[in-house]
Order: C-alpha cells, then structure tokens, then sequence
C-alpha cells in the first residue's frame, strides 16, 4: 500500500505491509498480514458480521420456505413448517423476510461503500436458490457461491482488494479459497439434502441428492480432495507457516473423510447431525488454522 503523509488522506483501520501480498487473504477466515489489525478490531468486525448474519440467514430461510411450500407440503419432514401448514401466510412471510432483511443490512452502513455492492450479487443468489431446485440437479452450487462470495466482502470491509493481480500469488490464493469453500457447501448440503431425497424424487424437488443418490459418497469423496489441494495451494500462494497446514489443511481432511466415512445416507437422523457437527468440524479446523498463523503475526 502506498503511504501518505497527507492529514487529508483518508486511511483504513491498520496498515498493511506493500511488499506482501499476505496482508489481502480473505478476512473472513481471519486476516493474514504481516502488520495484522489488532485483535479488538477483529472482534469488533465479526461481532457486527455475526448480527448481520442473525438477520439475513433468517431472512434466506424465511424466503426459501415461501418459495418451497408447496413442496414442503409434500415432504414428511418440512409439511410442518409454519408456511407450509396454512399458519403464516405467503404474504406475511414475505413481509418478514423484507423486514429481516433490511435490519440485516443496516450492518453495511457501518462498512465500506464497496461491501453494499458486494451484497448485492449475494442476495440475488440467495434469492435465485430456491428456485435452483426447479430447473437443476445442483442447486447445492448455487448455495455455495452466495456464501463463498462472503469471503470477497469481508476483505473489503478492512479495505483490502482480494483480487489485486500484482503480486499474482494474491489472487490465486484467494480464488482457491473461494472456490474451496463452494465446493464445501456442496457436500454438506447434499447430505441435508438426503434426508428427504425420496419424497424430494417423488415431488419432482432437483438435488445433487437425488442425482447422485447411488454414488453420494464417492462425490463427496471426489470434491473433497480438491477442497484438501485447494487449501494446499492456499498456503503455497500465501506462503504459510507450516502450522496452518498441520491443524487447517490436516484438521479438515481429517473431518471430512470421518464425515463422509460415517454419514449413513439412508439414515435422516445420521445426515442431520453430520451436516450440523461436520459443519463446525470443517469450518472450525481452517478457521483454526488462520487463527494460528494470524497470532504469529499479531
């Protein structure tokens, strides 16, 4: 980056070094820089992600379940909900997922202009995935771009560019982490997804479950060893110390091969509470990893 001494100048939260591309790897997995933010600044970012998030997942899952319900009606596990069984209207569902979303999004005021924009191809997607499950057999994927392209508006918001092409290691790492983490929420939502895949068949509801019912396991299998190379060239592009590949690399290869080893894809019960724990699982073996390698730095 470069400095200015200028009082005018208006500067971000901390100062990043400008001979190292370490400082811009998505912020969302915890900022890795060699003159880091300080940890209160951190926690005061992900505090406000975490309440912007309460709001928007709210509002995501209140969308999905109006768009859904007349599928819902045909699923044993979802006829329940509270849209699909007559006691939410659809008009009233909508007007609570406005509501949720736009006290979610008061979060961005406080952010950087550049992190609305970023919201918005987020939304949209989250808004198209419903639909997803009409006209694909993997709307998984669409799920994990929304949720991969946080990555990209977290860096933002500490006023960092992750797609800044000088040094070139800056983007490679990035792009692999984004697409390391779609690749993710298209395994653990294929196994939510099995739990309803027979009625989801008879409904006519797509689902990488149901296109992959007879051979599941060996795609997770597959996408996981490229999640495991993609993390790999993470630390390779960023050049890492070695303890983010012994607890993230290593931690979540070694949670997914338990996961997928011990889901029993026939079994709702089984696929619930691996796509809840395997979730943390995952996420928190790398986010363990960042964190390891950013308190060597801090």
């Amino acid at each position: 980056m470069k400095q200015d001494d200028s009082p005018s100048e208006p500067r971000p939260p901390y100062e990043v070094s400008g001979n190292s591309f370490l400082s811009y790897l998505p912020t969302s997995w915890v900022p890795i820089a060699l003159h880091p933010p300080t940890p209160g600044f951190l926690l005061t970012r992900a505090g406000l992600f975490s309440v912007a998030c309460i709001f928007l997942r709210g509002a995501a899952c209140t969308w999905n379940d109006n768009i859904d319900q007349d599928y819902d009606r045909l699923v044993a596990r979802c006829q329940n909900r509270p849209i699909a069984r007559g006691a939410i209207s659809t008009t009233a569902g909508h007007v609570f997922t406005a509501l949720q979303t736009v006290m979610g999004s008061t979060a961005f005021f406080l952010l950087p202009d550049i992190c609305m924009a970023d919201a918005i191809p987020i939304t949209l997607l989250f808004a198209i995935y419903p639909f997803g499950k009409r006209f694909t057999d993997y709307p998984q994927a669409i799920l994990g771009f929304p949720f991969a392209f946080g990555i990209v508006l977290a860096c933002h918001s500490i006023q960092v560019d992750p797609f800044a092409t000088r040094p070139a290691g800056l983007l490679w790492s990035t792009t692999a982490l984004v697409v390391a983490n779609v690749l993710w929420t298209m395994i653990y939502d294929t196994i939510y997804a099995h739990q309803d895949r027979e009625d989801d068949r008879k409904a006519g509801v797509k689902s990488m479950a149901v296109r992959f019912r007879d051979s599941t396991k060996l795609l997770c299998s597959a996408l996981s060893a490229i999640i495991v190379s993609l993390l790999v060239g993470v630390g390779v592009f960023a050049q890492l110390h070695w303890i983010y590949y012994v607890v993230g690399v290593g931690g979540v290869a070694i949670s997914l091969i338990t996961m997928i080893t011990a889901v029993e894809l026939a079994v709702p019960e089984s696929c619930m509470w691996w796509f809840q724990w395997g979730f943390w699982y995952v996420g928190g073996s790398l986010l363990g990893g960042f964190l390891l390698q950013y308190s060597r730095l801090s």
